[in-house]
């Protein structure tokens, strides 16, 4: 169960980079539009380094769920929510009302509850 859990925040780390990356390469983005001019601006070093993170984040995905029951790896990716938030709150600024930092507190009691 160790090593899932490990695996399980490792993956969710990966998945909350990628997102903030995502984030902020796209906020680089003047407006999406399918014209080349454009679709340049999607070409920055943000976006690579996501869709590594997501690359990454998937092949524990996928190895996960090759050894460990669907109930218990799936509902370990909330993990991945707590991090998301904490990300954005330190590196995007982004402020974290209390209900939402009560919805985390039921995150982590559910992981917990998970993992017994």
């Amino acid at each position: 169960m160790f090593k899932l859990v490990v695996m399980a925040f490792i993956q969710s780390l990966f998945l909350a980079g990628g997102q903030l990356l995502l984030k902020m390469g796209l906020d680089r983005v003047d407006r999406i539009s399918l014209k080349w001019v454009y679709l340049k601006g999607f070409l920055s070093w943000q976006l690579g380094l996501s869709v590594m993170s997501f690359l990454l984040a998937m092949l524990l995905w996928l190895y996960m769920l090759k050894h460990y029951d669907l109930s218990l790896v799936y509902p370990l990716t909330s993990i991945s929510y707590i991090f998301t938030t904490l990300l954005a709150m330190f590196f995007l600024g982004e402020m974290i009302s209390p209900i939402k930092w009560t919805g985390i507190a039921f995150i982590i009691i559910g992981v917990a509850l998970l993992t017994r």
